[in-house]
């Protein structure tokens, strides 16, 4: 009994390495195809112009903020009490608004990456199973790879692929 299980035993270990020898795997650098996807440049390109006006104001605000404060400065000698008074208190307001601006675009443009990276992994990996069902790939490994050989990384196929 004890040599049947053996054998069984044995006969499932040499399938399972023979099931593992015709394994086709691949690996891909995800950070380089986030970086070069043209799907990822064009989520860029479209959040660089949809926060530039929102930007370019925010600046403004600010040069014309340092530029007050620099004539508040210079002028303060010669200004009534009054007067130097207001002018710091409209400082202080222009730099708190300036500062709730910042942090509400910072906030925008946060919740607008996720949303693009989440579009554009989206894109990826349909490409990424499509191409590896089309090459007959078992796995294809991202994230997680200590090592891979130069010969399985398929990252600039898959670069390919989404330019198409």
């Amino acid at each position: 009994m004890k040599l049947t299980n053996t054998l069984l035993i044995l006969s499932f270990a040499l399938f399972s390495f023979n099931a593992q020898a015709e394994l086709k795997a691949a690996y891909i650098n995800s950070a380089e195809i986030l970086q070069k996807a043209p799907q990822a440049l064009q989520a860029v390109e479209l959040m660089k112009k949809e926060f530039l006006d929102r930007e370019t104001t925010l600046r403004a605000l600010a040069k014309e903020t340092q530029a007050q404060e620099d004539s508040l400065k210079k002028d303060s000698a010669i200004m009534s009490a009054d007067q130097r008074k207001r002018n710091e208190a409209e400082i202080l307001e222009k730099k708190r608004k300036i500062r709730f601006d910042a942090q509400s675009l910072k906030e925008d443009v946060d919740l607008r990456r996720k949303q693009e990276v989440q579009k554009v992994r989206t894109s990826i990996t349909s490409v990424i199973n499509a191409y590896g069902k089309k090459h007959g790939y078992d796995l294809i490994f991202t994230e997680g790879v200590a090592f891979a050989d130069d010969k399985v990384n398929i990252t600039a196929e898959i670069l390919e692929e989404l330019q198409k």
